[in-house]
C-alpha cells in the first residue's frame, strides 16, 4: 500500500506543474512558475520546489561543465550555500519574479537562475 502511494505522489508531483501550462503552449513561463508556487495545496509546493532545484542543479551542472562551480569564476550565476532548505530557494525565485514584472514572460529556468544570482551571488576571492 505505501508503494502505491509513492508512486500516486510521484506522479502527481509532474502533473501539478504542467497543470500551470496552458494547453496548446509548450512553454513554462516564470509566471506560469510563480503561479504554481503561490498555491497553497502539498502537490503544488512539491512540483515547485522539484522544479526550483531542479532547474538549478540543470544550470550548476550545465556551468560545471563549461567551467567548474567549486569557486566563484567568470560566468558563474549563483553560489549556494551547503544544504539550503530548499524553501529558501523557492522564496528567493518568487521574490525576483514579484519584483521583475517583466520577466513574468521568461523561461521559468531562466528566472530561476536570474533569481538565485540575485539572492545567492558568488563572492569574490
Amino acid at each position: 500500500m505505501l508503494r502505491a502511494l509513492i508512486c500516486v505522489g510521484a506522479l502527481a508531483v509532474p502533473a501539478a506543474a504542467m497543470a500551470a501550462v496552458p494547453p496548446g503552449d509548450g512553454k513554462f513561463t516564470a509566471g506560469d512558475l510563480h503561479k504554481l508556487c503561490t498555491q497553497t495545496d502539498a502537490i503544488s509546493r512539491s512540483a515547485c520546489r522539484a522544479y526550483i532545484k531542479g532547474a538549478a542543479d540543470g544550470v550548476f551542472n550545465t556551468i560545471d561543465a563549461i567551467g567548474g562551480t567549486t569557486g566563484p569564476r567568470v560566468g558563474q550565476y549563483f553560489c549556494l550555500p551547503d544544504r539550503i532548505d530548499p524553501q529558501r530557494l523557492v522564496d528567493a525565485v518568487r521574490r525576483y519574479v514579484a519584483e521583475n514584472p517583466d520577466s513574468v514572460e521568461y523561461n521559468a529556468s531562466t528566472a530561476v537562475s536570474l533569481g538565485l544570482e540575485k539572492a545567492f551571488p558568488c563572492k569574490g576571492d
